[in-house]
């Protein structure tokens, strides 16, 4: 083999243990993170990302209070610095606030160092900012290099993904399309994600109300991840019968 082609093969094992191997057994496969809670129960959580916004955040909290819900937030620490009313709001009427990141970017655009200390970032300027120790972070776009893990290890923090995901970011989405999304794919023990800011925020406020009226009409439980029954880090098993479709 002659050294352009090494250097090319090293380079893509190299890119297969940073990236794809994490893609594959951790977001796709749930490896380390956690994606549900007890299938057998009747709850689901309800997460919202990349707020505090102020012309959206307190739409989503108006219709959450109105249904008596209480969700989990991971929020950005630079915008809840900006907003400190919002996060104020968020936990007086006692919702879970946690780390989505310190730079809402893609993992696999970060540079390694950056992407591990990360999450640590994160972690520490919600427990600044709170006054309590996060226990989980969610990664932007729920996206992970070996760095993104690494760095989640480091700061004591367990992953978040999730089990249905509305699409509300989407170009083409609509109140009524984010609304069937969620109702398409709910089931016992699922992580709903939705977003109270960027591009969700286009469509989730006024499809919340709906979401809401058809989760308690299957009679399901809606409750932070705090509360959420069942919910463990996913198993090398786990993650054969994932990808096995099963």
């Amino acid at each position: 083999m002659t050294r352009p082609w090494r250097w090319l093969a090293g380079l893509a094992a190299g890119a297969a243990v940073y990236i794809g191997l994490p893609y594959l057994l951790v977001q796709r496969g749930g490896l380390g993170v956690i994606t549900r809670g007890d299938p057998a129960g009747r709850q689901v959580a309800l997460t919202f990302d990349d707020g505090p916004d102020p012309r959206s955040t307190p739409l989503v909290l108006d219709t959450l209070r109105a249904a008596g819900v209480q969700a989990t937030f991971f929020i950005l620490p630079v915008l809840a610095r900006q907003h400190p009313e919002l996060l104020r709001r968020l936990l007086d009427e006692g919702h879970e606030v946690l780390p989505h990141a310190h730079r809402h970017r893609h993992a696999w655009t970060l540079l390694p160092w950056t992407a591990f200390r990360d999450p640590g970032l994160a972690t520490r300027e919600v427990e600044e900012l709170t006054g309590m120790r996060p226990r989980f972070q969610r990664p932007p776009h729920g996206a992970y290099s070996l760095a993104t893990v690494l760095g989640q290890r480091a700061a004591g923090v367990t992953g978040i993904h999730w089990t249905v995901e509305a699409r509300d970011w989407a170009a083409d989405a609509t109140p009524d399309t984010v609304r069937a999304a969620v109702q398409r794919q709910v089931t016992p023990g699922g992580i709903i994600v939705l977003h109270d800011a960027g591009p969700g925020a286009r469509t989730t406020p006024a499809a919340l109300p709906g979401i809401l009226a058809d989760l308690h009409r299957r009679e399901f439980e809606v409750v932070p991840l705090r509360d959420l029954r069942g919910a463990r880090p996913g198993t090398l098993r786990d993650v054969w019968r994932t990808l096995r479709g099963r």
